[in-house]
């Protein structure tokens, strides 16, 4: 059985809460809700065939209108240990909604903005669905594209379909302050590309988990989130 002793930390959020999506948090975890630009989403609990999850609607009032959920400011790091972050999302197949302009980036980072991480370990969607992956330091940038056949062209999502994104670190980078080496990425089963022996993270570097959605148009666009989990391990 796995214990607290397993884990430096775990976070796990479904998206099934109490907490009025009105209120300045949101989910089990109490999610701080930053406005992106001048256009606040509306968010709304759902649930269908077993799921639970948030739905973020776009302002449409403007480019860069969306919003970020996140946890305490720099409350994570990634050590030497090995880690992980998994995401399940979908940009549905409802009216009007679209695959271009329909932006997000999930993961551990040092931004409440549409703005690249200082720091960071993330994958986003910034250019018409088109994915990839990043690993972020004050030392230096590493920026991957998505590459997995199930994916249109390989590098895009599909609108209504649900996607099972992870980022796992692992490996020493010999850092001063030891943090990984290594992130390998998978959506849905399949890996999606690895930056291999080049992740700069310092494990003194901080970040907090985050869940961004925003527009590059005045169009009102919609994302659902069904799960987020980290998870840090420790020495033993």
């Amino acid at each position: 059985m796995e214990t607290i002793f397993d884990y430096g930390y775990h976070i796990v959020e479904h998206f099934n809460s109490n907490d009025s999506v009105a209120d300045a948090n949101v989910g089990d975890l109490n999610w701080e809700i930053d406005i992106i630009s001048s256009g606040a989403e509306t968010l709304s609990y759902g649930t269908a065939q077993g799921e639970t999850y948030l739905r973020a609607t776009g302002a449409g009032g403007g480019a860069a209108d969306g919003s970020v959920l996140s946890l305490a400011d720099d409350s994570v790091s990634a050590g030497p240990n090995g880690g992980y972050v998994r995401v399940r999302y979908r940009i549905p197949n409802v009216d009007a909604n679209t695959i271009a302009n329909n932006l997000g980036r999930f993961g551990l980072t040092d931004v409440v903005t549409t703005g690249e991480p200082v720091v960071g370990l993330s994958f986003e969607f910034t250019t018409a669905g088109v994915l990839e992956f990043d690993s972020a330091s004050a030392n230096g940038d590493v920026n991957t594209p998505f590459s997995a056949s199930k994916l249109t062209s390989s590098t895009t999502h599909v609108l209504g379909t649900t996607n099972n994104v992870e980022l796992v670190w692992s490996g020493n980078n010999g850092n001063t302050d030891a943090g990984p080496d290594t992130l390998a990425c998978y959506i849905n089963g399949q890996l999606a590309g690895i930056q291999r022996g080049t992740v700069l993270l310092d494990g003194s570097e901080t970040m907090e988990p985050t869940i961004a959605h925003w527009t590059d148009g005045t169009t009102t666009l919609e994302l659902d989130v069904f799960g987020f989990e980290a998870a840090s391990l420790p020495a033993k």
